[in-house]
């Protein structure tokens, strides 16, 4: 069966835009993670136990915008600490102790690509287990994950891994609370891809569509 060329170059064109997703991980084990303030809006600096998270650190112009605060301490970027979150080595805690911790990581897109989040590791102070709460949204506001129970639990002193595939048209929000204080993130793994317009996918519709067709007349 011959596939008309309209069908073939919609089926190729979707295709090309699902193999353009590049895979990005923000590892806090490195330069530039860090600012000077406590926002996280200072010069970079060298991280060390309670470094601010540097704004512009993940960023990249034109494509994302990584936003990083502690919802119930306005004004403050989230913190850095070098090891003992299981076997996690430059974590991001939120700051205010754990009586008053909730931490928010926002992947905001830039160029109108949508942001799918596949990935990220948990870790607990010191070295043990502890209760959060974990909520993966789109910016909208509508959720696409909850989690409450134990993380730091994988296997012994290991951090817990969510894998999944949470996407948002205009980007993604990772928030955890309720030891948002002694939990701390890590390995946080995204991708960026194209948002099909309508029209392309009323062309793939309307070409299965016209392939069902040819088909059936076929076994006719």
């Amino acid at each position: 069966m011959k596939i008309k060329p309209i069908i073939f170059a919609t089926i190729a064109a979707l295709a090309m835009g699902a193999s353009a997703a590049q895979a990005t991980v923000l590892d806090f084990d490195t330069l530039g993670a860090c600012s000077s303030a406590s926002n996280g809006s200072g010069s970079v600096v060298a991280c060390g136990d309670w470094s601010a998270i540097s704004q512009a650190y993940g960023d990249v112009a034109g494509v994302v915008d990584v936003q990083y605060s502690a919802p119930r301490i306005p004004g403050s970027s989230l913190q850095w600490w070098s090891t003992s979150y299981n076997t996690l080595h430059g974590s991001v805690f939120a700051p205010g102790g754990n009586d008053n911790s909730k931490a928010r990581i926002d992947l905001v897109s830039l160029n109108g690509q949508a942001v799918t989040l596949s990935h990220f590791d948990l870790g607990a102070y010191s070295n043990t287990t502890r209760n959060t709460k974990i909520t993966i949204s789109d910016l909208s506001g509508h959720v696409l994950m909850n989690y409450a129970g134990t993380v730091g639990n994988d296997h012994p002193n290991g951090p817990s891994s969510f894998n999944g595939s949470w996407t948002g048209a205009s980007g993604i929000r990772i928030e955890w609370e309720d030891n948002a204080y002694n939990v701390g993130i890590d390995n946080i793994t995204y991708s960026m891809a194209p948002v099909p317009e309508p029209e392309t996918y009323a062309m793939l519709i309307a070409g299965l569509a016209a392939l069902g067709v040819v088909a059936r007349r076929r076994k006719a």
